[in-house]
């Protein structure tokens, strides 16, 4: 009887253990259907290298700025203690595979009453008990249970650390963007002010011309109407750079305070140059992609879990150590030396269909994570495609926005030249000037988009 009894136990083990592997499942990406490059276009499929901010940028005073917001950025600060405290958690789940082990240390005394039933059978009215036994609990990981804890945990630790990533690229590109706004706020205020001496001075020849009588009163006052609306500029730039400053502050964990910049707008500012990549590529760099997936491979790992509350569950137990019925003989060995074990198989049977509920909720559950990724992913592509269409784009704007202050520069020296041999009018000039002046705003404005839509492209690839 007692082998059989054996041969029973060790046919549940090797059944639990064959099982275990139809149980749970190990997680498979689902097919995405990548397309082959972005756009169509086969130039783009190479593979992408991207480049750490401090290499990808040139202007130091931005990459000082940069290293700010990452040291003091109060967003990334917390994003990291909730990062630690995941971690703290994983520890202690990576170990759920160890049995637990406890020490009780119990002492109790009970006084009957003399006229009670066990008075009357037991001989006296006051018992002592005095326990000193280490206790051992284990359950047995027939179906990977365990195993799948440890899984949805790590998945969902680096899942708050590629969270964290993906904040740190986004706060990269936020900064970066804002200076590149501050830059390009200095070179408009720098153009106003050139235009507004430049006003200063045409004013100045009509009055001459007017004394003479060569040109009207009206003249003047156009000329002057022109120069107040000019100048009328600068308080609006001045304000909107104080609080790109503040903002920026803001964003390195600091007070309002003046932003140190290299004032050097014009020169280009990156120092590499950006490979967009195939989009297999793309799930490599993407840190909002690497999240979802890794929140579906938690998903996963918890429909392994509640799949597992199916079927039996073994746990064993054992207590050893010294017990006595008197103080004096608490520690004496070996006659108070005592020792238990046990094993238990529990199969649920009836629990108003709980476990079927959660069971089916984390199906559910998982198939939500893949529209998730499936969708981060289209995101990323889109978000790539665009970036380098913009690109495309802003180049021939830019082209077109030099040919026009190009010409610009050209026909405001013709007119002052025409104006003094009496060749164009005072209106031809204030006109000319006029445009030249929309014709260097606009420009500075398409640089600025251009650098902007790099950032957004190096944002789009995963930045880092």
């Amino acid at each position: 009887m007692k082998t059989l009894t054996q041969y029973s136990l060790i046919a549940i083990v090797l059944s639990g253990l064959l099982q275990s592997c139809k149980v749970t499942q190990d997680y498979q990406r689902p097919e995405l259907g990548l397309p082959a490059s972005f756009n169509g276009s086969p130039e783009t499929a190479k593979t992408a290298e991207i480049p750490a901010y401090r290499d990808f940028f040139m202007d130091r005073e931005l990459i000082a700025l940069l290293d700010q917001v990452m040291a003091k950025n109060p967003d990334l600060l917390v994003a990291s203690e909730e990062i630690l405290a995941s971690e703290a958690q994983l520890k202690s789940v990576k170990l759920n595979y160890l049995p637990d082990i406890s020490l009780q240390v119990n002492t109790g005394i009970q006084r009957l009453s003399k006229n009670s039933m066990q008075a009357s059978f037991g001989g006296g009215v006051v018992f002592q008990e005095y326990n000193f036994a280490p206790v051992v609990s284990w359950e047995v990981d027939f179906w990977g249970k365990l195993k799948k804890q440890r899984e949805e945990s790590l998945a969902n630790y680096l899942s708050r650390a590629e969270n964290r990533r993906a904040l740190r690229v986004q706060l990269i590109a936020q900064a970066a963007q804002a200076y590149y706004n501050l830059l390009s706020l200095d070179e408009q205020l720098k153009i106003t002010r050139q235009v507004e001496k430049s006003m200063q001075e045409t004013v100045a020849m009509l009055k001459t011309q007017y004394a003479v009588g060569d040109v009207t009163a009206l003249a003047i006052k156009q000329a002057e109407a022109q120069l107040a609306e000019t100048r009328a500029l600068i308080p609006d730039i001045t304000a909107s750079i104080k609080a790109q400053e503040n903002a920026l502050q803001a964003l390195a964990g600091n007070y309002p305070d003046a932003v140190k910049r290299s004032g050097q707008f014009g020169s280009y500012a990156f120092a590499a140059d950006l490979e967009a990549g195939i989009p297999a590529d793309l799930l490599a760099n993407r840190p909002d992609v690497k999240q979802q997936e890794l929140l579906l491979q938690a998903a996963s790992a918890r429909v392994g879990i509640a799949k597992t509350e199916f079927y039996p569950s073994l746990k064993i137990t054992a207590q050893g150590g010294s017990n006595a019925t008197n103080l004096a003989n608490w520690f004496s060995i070996p006659g108070s030396l005592f020792g238990t074990a046990a094993a238990g198989l529990t199969q649920p049977l009836f629990n108003r269909r709980s476990i079927r509920s959660g069971y089916e909720q984390a199906v559910h559950q998982r198939e939500a994570a893949v529209h998730a990724f499936r969708k981060s992913v289209v995101g990323a592509v889109e978000e790539v495609s665009t970036a380098l269409n913009n690109i495309i784009q802003v180049k021939e704007q830019l082209y077109e926005a030099n040919n026009r202050k190009k010409a610009m520069d050209i026909a405001i020296a013709d007119a002052q030249l025409l104006y003094r041999y009496g060749e164009a009018n005072y209106l031809e000039v204030l006109t000319v000037q006029q445009s030249a002046f929309q014709a260097e705003l606009a420009y500075t404005a398409a640089a600025q988009k251009e650098i902007n839509t790099y950032i957004a492209l190096y944002k789009s690839l995963g930045g880092n």
